[in-house]
């Protein structure tokens, strides 16, 4: 099987939340360089909270359809990144990948005047945990980058 390394998967429990976030950011950031996607164990309609926050970040994810990660199956990946170990646990269908990452990212709760605080702040978390998952991309470790795109 032939591993695309430029092919990145964010899995989270309903695709809703933290896996489309992760997958915007690095699609933003990363350019040509990887393509990222996103998938749920649980498939639900994307978070309006996300959906608003990253328009803040001009990236528009109000059209994102939720996927399952056995709908990627077919797929070989050169990473897939677990945004938590129970989503890891629970993960059946995993399609095949070079390398996987188990994070431990929590789903953001309402906080701040607007609500979306929570959110925010799972933003700069994603970019600082995806910027660890590639160590050996020099693009992604030079200082400021998620500071510039995000």
């Amino acid at each position: 099987m032939t591993f695309d390394l430029h092919r990145v998967l964010f899995v989270c429990t309903y695709n809703s939340v933290r896996s489309p976030m992760a997958a915007a950011i690095l699609n933003a950031i990363a350019g040509e360089r990887y393509t990222a996607e996103s998938a749920g164990l649980f498939p639900s309609p994307v978070d309006s909270g996300v959906v608003a926050v990253m328009r803040e970040k001009g990236i528009d994810l109000s059209s994102h359809q939720p996927r399952s990660l056995g709908a990627c199956s077919e797929t070989a990946y050169g990473t897939i990144i677990f945004l938590s170990p129970a989503v890891r646990e629970r993960a059946y269908h995993i399609p095949p990948a070079e390398e996987t990452h188990i994070l431990n990212i929590p789903v953001p709760g309402i906080s701040g005047a607007d609500g979306r605080d929570g959110y925010r702040q799972l933003c700069r978390t994603l970019a600082k945990a995806i910027v660890a998952c590639f160590p050996d991309d020099a693009d992604l470790q030079r200082s400021g980058i998620f500071e510039k795109a995000l």
